[in-house]
């Protein structure tokens, strides 16, 4: 059973073309993505969720591969199949140092040998929020201060960590197809 309703373009009201046109211009796409139009039947929702988006990924200090490869690993560890094949394709795209099997192997092993040393200190924060929020300690801080990330940079990849934890929710609990030009990793 199909849970969700998609608004193609030529259906939406004029205040959804207008996000899915935001959309279209922000991330270079030909199209809009399923999640996205799944919000199409209310401007409002389709707003929100994207101008979240937008605000989280495409502002900040943060480069968009590292915040690209948090959302993999969030969505990865929630094991939520439409987030982690989208963002590891826009991962993919946006890292030529990865391929495919590097982010199947980090997702098997858990460990992150596979990932370059870049995103490595992140990668074990990130598993660390995300398994327990309220356990992480000062130190768990202060190594990736040491790392060279400043209190800023850590609450942009807490928040970060958080949109992709909602997107999970949303796209796991009405099991979003993928969109074709997307891979299944989980």
């Amino acid at each position: 059973m199909q849970r969700y309703l998609i608004t193609e373009y030529t259906d939406a009201s004029p205040e959804t073309q207008g996000v899915y046109d935001d959309y279209m211009r922000t991330t270079g796409a030909a199209s809009v993505p399923i999640w996205l139009k799944s919000l199409g039947h209310s401007a409002a929702l389709t707003r929100a969720y994207w101008e979240r988006a937008k605000g989280t990924l495409f502002s900040g200090s943060l480069p968009l591969p590292l915040k690209e490869m948090i959302v993999f690993i969030v969505s990865a560890k929630h094991g939520a199949r439409y987030c982690s094949a989208c963002h590891a394709q826009n991962v993919l795209s946006l890292d030529k140092s990865l391929n495919f099997t590097d982010l199947q192997s980090f997702i098997k092993s858990d460990t992150g040998a596979k990932l370059p040393t870049y995103y490595q200190s992140v990668a074990n924060f990130v598993n660390k929020v995300v398994s327990d929020p309220n356990g992480l300690s000062d130190e768990e801080f202060d190594d990736l201060m040491d790392e060279g990330f400043s209190k800023e940079e850590i609450c942009e990849i807490i928040a970060v960590i958080d949109l992709a934890s909602m997107f999970n929710v949303y796209t796991s609990a009405l099991r979003l197809d993928l969109d074709p030009q997307y891979q299944a990793i989980v």
